[in-house]
């Protein structure tokens, strides 16, 4: 469980069945269907661009870089 909250800008990673994704979060919002917080993630190097829709609760934040 994360303890800093995570919002569209951030830089987040997560476990996909692909391996390990990092990418920046685009959009937060309610999915209706299964009552969780949802990001649209943006995925360097994903096929046309599409964001993966991943449950905020498995993401995890990225540390900022200087």
């Amino acid at each position: 469980m994360i303890t800093t909250t995570i919002t569209p800008g951030a830089r987040v990673s997560f476990d996909s069945d692909h391996g390990p994704q990092r990418g920046v979060v685009a959009q937060i919002r309610k999915d209706l269907i299964i009552g969780q917080q949802v990001a649209l993630v943006q995925v360097k190097g994903t096929q046309g661009g599409m964001p993966w829709k991943m449950p905020v609760e498995k993401l995890t934040l990225e540390a900022a870089q200087c």
